[in-house]
């Protein structure tokens, strides 16, 4: 009734029954002291008085108390919602962040975002830092053959190379359909000659096998070297330059300061 608990019900109650226990003890205490004798209407008036009055009136403040507190625990409960879908909104915002900079095939950075960080490192950077730049040999002859889930299949494996040999220590990302790049920072010339080494070693002994064939991965690669700060563009066009000797010398080799590596017959 009205919304009112049994808890709240029975504390109304027993005030009620306190306060005709100390009207009715006053009224049989005080009126002889003061000479006079309780009678009846007296009496009975001690005990009406507190039902009428001071029931009602403990039932509405228990009531508000226990509305009250019911309010408090509902704001109490909404905010820990409000604070559980405040942290969810933060992870969901910080998912779609990553995934805007990420390449969905490789799990490298996007173009975009390998550009931004290139750019950022060659401005702000102090010291040596290297861009290692690597293509797929061959690769459309991979998707004419194969069809093009083995050239994806084929994709995710260079980039699982390059995790594997860049990851521990630079940044990599597919910057075009079969073109990735590194960005290797406090890192010199032979350091970065190893890590391109690493990586081209890496791809050439993939195992990769479509319709019971072997399918042939290998990556021509470019380097170029710099201190920092540099112009992020002029380092780019120096390793895109180093790969294309890698390319027409033969493939799957290293090229870096117009002198090839590693010089493999594709």
């Amino acid at each position: 009734m009205l919304g009112i608990g049994k808890k709240t019900a029975v504390k109304a109650a027993i005030a009620t029954a306190a306060s005709v226990v100390a009207s009715v003890g006053i009224v049989l205490l005080l009126v002889p002291m003061l000479g006079g004798q309780p009678d009846g209407p007296g009496f009975w008036m001690s005990v009406l008085c507190p039902l009428v009055i001071a029931g009602p009136a403990s039932l509405y403040q228990f009531h508000q108390v226990d509305v009250i507190a019911r309010q408090r625990d509902a704001i109490a409960r909404m905010h820990v919602r409000l604070e559980d879908a405040h942290a969810e909104l933060e992870r969901l915002h910080a998912d779609l962040g990553e995934r805007a900079r990420t390449d969905a095939l490789t799990g490298g950075l996007n173009r975009g975002a390998f550009f931004a960080a290139l750019e950022q490192a060659a401005a702000d950077g102090k010291g040596p830092m290297a861009l290692v730049v690597a293509d797929a040999d061959h690769f459309k002859k991979i998707n004419d053959g194969f069809g093009h889930l083995v050239g994806d299949e084929a994709l995710c494996r260079i980039g699982a190379a390059m995790e594997g040999a860049i990851g521990g220590i630079g940044i990599w990302g597919r910057i075009g359909g079969e073109e990735f790049a590194a960005l290797l920072v406090d890192t010199g010339r032979s350091a970065a000659i190893a890590a391109a080494e690493r990586l081209r070693l890496a791809v050439a002994e993939t195992t990769l096998v479509a319709d019971g064939q072997p399918v042939a991965l290998s990556v021509s690669i470019g380097i170029a070297c710099a201190s920092a700060p540099c112009a992020a563009i002029e380092l780019f066009r120096r390793a895109d330059a180093e790969l294309y000797r890698a390319k027409s010398g033969g493939r799957n080799r290293i090229v870096i300061d117009g002198r090839e590596v590693t010089a493999i017959a594709a």
